[in-house]
């Protein structure tokens, strides 16, 4: 018998030698699961920042809280009255209602922070109330 004779022998066959080959070798270990994809990555740091807000300090308690929402409710006091761009534009606009909401906002939570505040912390929200107050009955006199 040939070499080519017995290799036609071995395919008459079927696959028992890729059979006897697979039963000859150990078992493969079961591959590990497939990690989680990873979440996209944000597109521009805005994005980033968005999404991720830094714990608060340890310390901080309501009414430093308020003092916080006291400066954001008067700097969008500012923004509604066409004085200052919102923060990433140079286009400023005018909404006096906006504004009127901010100002009355930042009245209340002064009210709220009451005794909690320093004398010097009330002497300056009364000089911020009484400038955002004068420039918002300006904005309306212009518009009316």
């Amino acid at each position: 018998m040939t070499d080519e004779d017995r290799r036609d022998e071995e395919t008459d066959e079927g696959d028992e030698p890729e059979a006897e080959a697979a039963e000859a070798q150990p078992e493969a270990e079961a591959e590990p699961e497939a990690e989680p994809e990873p979440k996209p990555e944000p597109e521009s740091a805005a994005d980033d920042q968005a999404e991720w807000t830094p714990p608060p300090p340890d310390d901080l308690n309501v009414f430093d809280m308020l003092r916080a929402a006291i400066g954001l409710f008067v700097q969008e006091a500012w923004i509604a009255l066409g004085v200052q761009a919102r923060p990433g534009t140079t286009e400023v606009h005018t909404d006096l209602h906006g504004a009127r909401i901010a100002i009355d906002t930042t009245h209340l939570l002064i009210e709220k922070l009451g005794d909690e505040a320093t004398a010097e912390e009330k002497r300056e929200f009364e000089q911020i109330m009484t400038n955002l107050r004068m420039n918002f009955v300006r904005r309306q006199a212009k518009q009316g």
